[in-house]
């Protein structure tokens, strides 16, 4: 899950409190959730069950962090056990429901959605409440589902801030800011305890870019409670960002975006779920050192949470350890639900394995791109280093990659370096292997030809197209499959009002004009000795032109 799904969730595990015998108890369970404390959370609802097993709330707020943390079986199994301690309870069938979201089951979700909302009392909106989080919560989510049901929840109980503040998120999720503002501000409004909502409306203000207004709403949340945590959370993030967007405070903005988490940290104990908070945000900020650091210490803490692989795989490959990447992330996907394995995972494994010289890290960096189309983009970087080792197969390999996004703003260069890479992989094979790798080369005239359609004036996608051709063309009875191109690219140098000033192009033109007079020898020796002539203007001592004409002659 994102940072940003786990902040909308971490509202969603609070809700109505039960009138029971443990309802002081599990009133501190919810406030420990609200303040993500999740350990002491855990432990609390832990301690209710062993005391009373048949009290089917205190599964479900157990099951709702378990699944926030992505242990989807230790949720579906803790709901279940709700289901068996007491039937009538319709929560743990809405918990069920959301699971079965996460599996993509959207029958068996509807199918306990409904078992809920059947065993609900006529008042009793909480299934609604909790179905519509469930559907904002989902991946992916589904904020009309989401919204329709909260609605029903508000028509049932119209004073119920949780169920604003789960409007809020919705609306926030749909991209309905104006109405998610509203939403939070109404929640705050009918509870002034309700802190979340406040911290929400400042995350709202971050997204605008208003990063002074935003820190100052987060402030002004711990001028009522300075131990809220998530308002040091929301800050560090601040902070980041507003680093980022004014470049000249950057040390000294990440400077107190730590400081910020670090407090954060330890007033939500450093348990494992906090910790992993600010290892996503380690991530963002691009803080590798402290990032494996944080790894090492979270699998000593918990070495069965296979998220503490990826943040391993992340950050041994941005320090260095190529081998050690490979390996935790390799780690990683073999523990975790395949489901959550995300193109960036694949793109961190693919260039760990180039780097330790595991030319299949092209099969992983092809699964990022599958997943993401967007992860093409990056992949340009590689294939030009590897090009400019002139490893020219495996650059070819991954420009193929490269340009899966036409929205790249590299995709043409990257058309062109297909092209450049196919044509030089074939050209440095022996004669013997060329006979068997022709195809590099019409890989390279589409590429190039490609590049001559979409931008007319790139002289050079002619010049190669007319090198790969030449190539392609028949030897010992050639059908001109240069011509037009040489021709072309003549053409397009002619029309640039320097083009004959650069050395680069004078070069380029006389070996047009030898080619092209080369082949006009045979049916029209007048064009050839014009287009030798036209060689010498350029290079009067170039050997090739003078022998020839001296030969017409």
């Amino acid at each position: 899950m994102n940072v940003l799904r786990r902040a909308i969730q971490a509202s969603l595990l609070v809700g109505v409190v039960g009138t029971t015998a443990f309802a002081q108890s599990l009133g501190d369970a919810k406030k420990a959730i609200d303040a993500e404390k999740f350990q002491e959370a855990k432990t609390i609802l832990k301690k209710l069950i062993s005391s009373d097993a048949a009290k089917g709330e205190n599964y479900f707020y157990l099951g709702n962090i378990y699944l926030r943390d992505d242990y989807v079986d230790s949720a579906k199994a803790t709901y279940t056990k709700g289901v068996s301690a007491e039937a009538a309870y319709p929560l743990n069938y809405v918990g069920l429901g959301a699971v079965d979201l996460e599996a993509k089951n959207a029958s068996g979700a509807k199918a306990n959605f409904d078992k809920a909302i059947s065993l609900a009392k006529r008042k009793d909106n909480s299934p609604y409440l909790y179905i519509g989080k469930a559907y904002t919560n989902a991946d992916p989510a589904d904020y009309t589902a989401a919204i329709a049901s909260l609605e029903k929840a508000k028509e049932i109980n119209e004073k119920d801030a949780e169920v604003f503040l789960a409007l809020g998120d919705a609306y926030r999720g749909s991209k309905k800011n104006s109405e998610a503002f509203g939403a939070y501000r109404t929640a705050f409004d009918m509870d002034k305890t309700l802190l979340r909502a406040e911290i929400e409306q400042g995350i709202l203000i971050k997204q605008s870019k208003a990063f002074q207004e935003s820190a100052d709403k987060f402030k002004s949340v711990l001028a009522v409670n300075a131990n809220y945590a998530p308002a040091y959370r929301e800050l560090a993030e601040t902070y980041y960002l507003w680093a980022k967007a004014e470049p000249q405070q950057y040390d000294a903005r990440i400077k107190e975006a730590l400081g910020y988490y670090t407090k954060y940290l330890d007033l939500t104990d450093r348990s494992l779920e906090s910790r992993m908070r600010y290892a996503d945000f380690l991530v963002l900020s691009g803080e590798y050192k402290a990032l494996e650091a944080e790894a090492q210490e979270m699998a000593k803490q918990d070495k069965a949470n296979p998220r503490i692989y990826r943040y391993l795989g992340y950050s041994l490959y941005e320090n260095g350890n190529f081998a050690g990447s490979v390996q935790a992330l390799k780690d990683f996907m073999s523990k975790v639900d395949p489901k959550r394995v995300i193109a960036q995972d694949y793109l961190y494994l693919g260039q760990a394995q180039l780097k330790a010289g595991d030319s299949t890290g092209v099969v992983s960096l092809a699964k990022a791109v599958e997943i993401d189309s967007a992860y093409a983009e990056p992949i340009s970087e590689l294939a030009k280093a590897q090009f400019g080792e002139r490893k020219y197969a495996l650059s070819a390999d991954l420009y193929e990659l490269a340009v899966k996004n036409a929205a790249s703003k590299t995709y043409l260069f990257d058309y062109f370096y297909l092209g450049m890479a196919n044509y030089f992989d074939y050209a440095t094979k022996t004669p013997e292997v060329q006979k068997a790798s022709r195809q590099d080369l019409v890989k390279a005239d589409s590429a190039f030809s490609l590049v001559s359609q979409k931008s007319p004036s790139t002289a050079d996608a002619y010049l190669y197209r007319a090198r790969t051709n030449r190539l392609l063309d028949d030897d010992s009875n050639p059908k001109g499959l240069m011509v037009p191109h040489f021709e072309k690219y003549i053409e397009v140098i002619a029309a640039k009002p320097d083009g004959l000033a650069d050395a680069r192009n004078k070069k380029n033109l006389v070996e047009a004009y030898n080619n092209l007079g080369a082949y006009y020898i045979r049916t029209d020796q007048a064009k050839a000795k014009d287009l030798f002539n036209k060689a010498i203007a350029l290079d009067p001592a170039n050997e090739y032109a003078l022998s020839v004409l001296k030969t017409l002659k």
